[in-house]
């Protein structure tokens, strides 16, 4: 065969390979259930912000006291689902608010929104201000948190206390890419080879691999309804836009002078066993703010709120009902 032959025979066949790959990606987007809403109680509703309708779970609205702010982490599949072992319960004393972040869960997930974490801190100040009301306590997790830290440090009069799970952004997730990590947010946004690389990323058995070996300490706590629901949530029409920017670094952001100039109230929380972000961090973070105090949950890895939620609930309970009641005494007294 002459080699004009061969080019275009090479041609056809990869033609062929990207067709097969394009159809395998609709035909698991199509196949693909609906993520768990009913995991939250509470009223459902949306925040219609200028970049897109953020959604948010409330409850507990007749409750007193300062409102309290659940931020999801990044990765594929999060949403607010991960706060359904504590959201309900706090709601008993709290006025309790729970958003999925742009371009997770349910909220909208534009193409062309400008995913970057300061698209997120822009996202939760404006949230606090316009539909939470503040001051307002925050408990945010891993790069949700490191977002939350700069609200706090940006905009101290919207934050009261914040419960920090594992905040990346001191060692971490800290810098913003270079042109590799551009490269490869284009590869990643590519229509067919990077649709095709986030569903091997965000496989069932992908996600359940990595629940095990990160995410808990405790393997009976990856049950089949939490894979089920990262796995639908995460392939969600639009669900790896967000992805492709937090994985080429354009989510990452510094923390570790935000952090250090912080007045208001931190407890940093952090499992012992957490392989992706050792305790040694969270000591690091109080050299840079010794008013911050760290509590530390053995047999824990990074979903305390999840492994040992009666415990997480009882903290959150002594460090908030403790400030309100403290606040509402010496306003009394004056």
């Amino acid at each position: 065969m002459s080699k004009l032959g061969n080019f275009w025979k090479t041609i056809l066949a990869g033609g062929a390979g990207v067709a097969a790959l394009a159809a395998l990606n609709v035909a698991i987007q199509r196949n693909a259930s609906e993520p768990d809403e009913s995991a939250l109680g509470g009223e459902a509703n949306f925040f219609r912000w200028k970049h897109g309708r953020v959604f948010y779970k409330t409850s507990g609205r007749d409750n007193l006291g300062p409102p309290l702010v659940f931020i999801h982490g990044v990765g594929a599949g999060t949403s607010s689902f991960m706060w359904r072992k504590n959201f309900d319960e706090l709601a008993k004393d709290f006025r309790v608010f729970a958003l999925d972040l742009l371009g997770f869960g349910f909220s909208d997930k534009p193409a062309g929104a400008s995913y970057s974490a300061d698209l997120y801190v822009e996202l939760i100040t404006d949230f606090i201000r316009e539909v939470s009301g503040h001051p307002a306590n925050v408990i945010a997790s891993s790069l949700g948190a490191a977002y939350a830290i700069r609200v706090a440090d940006e905009h101290p009069e919207l934050i009261k206390s914040m419960i920090l799970n594992g905040p990346t952004g001191s060692d971490t997730l800290n810098h913003r890419p270079g042109m590799a990590g551009a490269a490869f947010f284009g590869l990643l946004q590519s229509p067919v080879l990077g649709t095709s690389f986030y569903n091997v990323m965000a496989s069932e058995r992908s996600i359940r691999d990595y629940a095990q070996a990160n995410l808990f300490y405790d393997h009976r706590r990856v049950t089949d309804r939490l894979v089920a629901n990262l796995y639908a949530t995460s392939h969600q029409p639009g669900a790896q836009h967000a992805i492709a920017a937090f994985l080429s670094g354009y989510l990452s952001t510094d923390t570790r002078s935000p952090f250090s100039r912080l007045t208001q109230r931190v407890v940093l929380i952090w499992g012992k066993q957490d392989p992706t972000t050792p305790v040694a961090k969270g000591l690091s973070l109080q050299q840079l703010n010794p008013r911050a105090t760290l509590e530390v949950f053995d047999y824990c890895r990074m979903m305390p709120e999840q492994e040992q939620p009666e415990k997480f609930n009882a903290l959150v309970r002594d460090t908030f009902l403790q400030r309100s009641a403290a606040a509402t005494s010496e306003s009394t007294r004056n």
